[in-house]
C-alpha cells in the first residue's frame, strides 16, 4: 500500500477512545444496543435444529432455514426504503418489535406453512433494523470518525458473535430451544424499547454539521419520493464497489460451508475447524480496533482493494496440499484482510452517497449485496467442492483479484472536510 501524502494540517485519524468520547451519547448507545442484540441473535443458530427436534426432515427443516435466509435479503433491502421514507429511529423500533413478535411466534406454530411464513418474517424484521442502524450511526458521526466508529460497531458485533452461541447452548441445555428463542424475542424488545426511550426524535438536532453530504435528522425522513434505490444505477462506480462486496460475500462464505468439509476430506478432526474459526473471531476482536487508525493513512480504495484480495488470497490457501499448518496460514491471512477492509467498507456507503436523502438506499444496497453473497454463496461452494473438488478455492482466488480490481475501480477517495 502507498501512503498517501500529508499535508500539515491534515488531522491524524483518532483512536477509538477519542472517537467514542466525540460521538454524542445517542451513537454510543446505538453501538451498545447493537452488540447487544447480535449477542441474543439466536434463530439463525439454532432454528434447524429445533425444527428436526418437532419432527421435520432435514430437507424440510432446510426448507424452512432458506425463507429464514431470503427474509433477510428482503429485510436488509426493504430497510434502506423505509428508513428514508419513515427515519432511523422509526423503521428501528418497529422492526425490533415486530421481529420479537414473530421470534415469540416461532415456539407457538408447528405446521410447516406457517413456520415458513414466521421464519421469513422473523429474517426479514430481523434485518430490516440494519441499514437504519448504520444510517443513524452515519448521521450522528463526523465523517472523519466514521471509520473508526464501524470499527467499534465490528468489535461489538464479534463480541456478542463470540458470547451469542455460548449463551444460546447453555440456554438450550438448561431449558429448551423455545426458551432460546424468547430470550431472543426480548433481546430485540429491550432493544426497541432503549431506542425508544433512550434515542429521542430530537436527536436530529445533535448530528455532525460536518458531514460533505450534509448530514440531517437520523429521525427527518426524506420527502416521499425524493430517492429510490433506481438512482443507484446512474452511479456506476458505486455499483462496481457492490458487486465487488457480493463476490466478496460468496467467497467469505465458504468458511462457514466448504471449508468444514476439505478439513473433514483430508482427515483431520473437527476441532481443527473449530480452531480457524476462533483464530477468524479473535485475531478481528483483539488487532482490528487498534489497528485501524494505522490503515486509515491510507487511500480508502487501497484499503478495500487489499483487504478484499488478501482475504481471497487466504482462503484460496485451504487448497494447498500441506498440512495443518496451511490451515492456520490461511485462517491468519483471510482474517488480515477482513480486518484491513471491513471497518472502511462499513463507512463508505455513507460516505458515497451524494446526498443524505439517498443515503439509507446506499447502505441498504450494500447489505443486501452482502446477504445475497453469503446466501448464495454455499451452494455454488458446495456444488464445486463436490464435483470438481479444489476449484471452490481457485474460484475463491480469481473472487479476491475480481473484487480486488472493482474496488480499484469503484472506491472513490471521500474528500472529507
Amino acid at each position: 500500500m502507498t501512503n498517501p501524502p500529508q499535508t500539515p494540517a491534515a488531522e491524524a485519524p483518532a483512536g477509538v477512545i477519542r472517537t467514542l468520547r466525540e460521538l454524542p451519547r445517542s451513537a454510543v448507545v446505538l453501538l451498545f444496543g447493537i452488540a447487544l442484540n447480535r449477542a441474543g441473535s439466536f434463530v439463525a443458530l439454532f432454528l434447524i435444529l429445533y425444527l428436526t427436534g418437532l419432527g421435520y426432515s432435514p430437507g424440510q427443516a432446510g426448507l424452512i432455514v432458506t425463507g429464514f435466509g431470503v427474509g433477510s435479503i428482503v429485510g436488509t433491502f426493504a430497510g434502506g426504503s423505509a428508513t428514508g421514507k419513515y427515519g432511523a429511529r422509526t423503521v428501528i423500533i418497529w422492526a425490533m418489535l415486530s421481529s420479537s413478535l414473530a421470534i415469540a411466534a416461532l415456539t407457538l406454530v408447528t405446521s410447516l406453512v406457517l413456520l415458513l411464513a414466521v421464519s421469513f418474517a422473523a429474517g426479514a424484521f430481523g434485518q430490516m433494523y440494519r441499514p437504519a442502524a448504520m444510517t443513524m450511526l452515519a448521521d450522528l458521526t463526523p465523517p472523519r470518525r466514521l471509520v473508526t466508529t464501524s470499527a467499534a460497531g465490528r468489535f461489538g458485533l464479534n463480541l456478542g458473535a463470540a458470547v451469542g452461541p455460548l449463551l444460546g447452548v447453555w440456554l438450550a441445555a438448561a431449558f429448551s430451544y423455545q426458551v432460546v428463542f424468547l430470550v431472543n424475542a426480548l433481546v430485540d424488545l429491550l432493544f426497541a424499547v432503549v431506542v425508544l426511550l433512550v434515542i429521542p426524535a430530537a436527536t436530529a438536532d445533535r448530528v455532525s454539521d460536518h458531514t460533505t453530504t450534509g448530514n440531517r435528522a437520523a429521525e427527518a425522513p426524506a420527502p416521499e419520493g425524493t430517492a429510490r434505490y433506481k438512482d443507484l444505477l446512474g452511479d456506476r462506480r458505486y455499483l462496481l464497489f457492490l458487486a465487488g462486496m457480493f463476490i466478496t460475500a460468496v467467497a467469505e462464505a465458504q468458511y462457514h460451508s466448504t471449508l468444514p468439509l476439505e478439513v473433514q476430506q483430508r482427515g483431520y478432526p473437527t476441532v481443527l475447524y473449530g480452531a480457524l474459526v476462533a483464530i477468524n473471531g479473535a485475531l478481528v476482536i483483539l488487532v482490528e480496533l487498534p489497528l485501524t487508525p494505522f490503515v486509515q493513512r491510507f487511500p480508502m480504495r487501497t484499503t478495500v482493494a487489499t483487504g478484499c484480495l488478501l482475504l481471497g488470497v487466504g482462503l484460496s490457501l485451504f487448497g494447498l496440499p500441506f498440512g495443518p499448518w496451511i490451515f492456520v496460514l490461511g485462517a491468519v491471512v483471510w482474517t488480515l484482510g477482513e480486518i484491513i477492509s471491513a471497518p472502511s467498507i462499513g463507512a463508505y456507503p455513507a460516505l458515497a452517497a451524494p446526498t443524505p436523502t439517498i443515503r439509507s438506499r446506499y447502505i441498504g444496497a450494500l447489505s443486501t449485496c452482502q446477504a445475497a453473497g453469503w446466501a448464495i454463496g454455499p451452494t455454488i461452494g458446495t456444488a464445486l467442492f463436490e464435483h470438481v473438488g479444489g476449484a471452490v478455492w481457485v474460484m475463491c482466488a480469481a473472487l479476491g483479484l475480481l473484487a480486488y480490481l472493482g474496488m480499484r475501480a469503484g472506491v472513490r477517495e471521500p474528500v472529507l472536510p
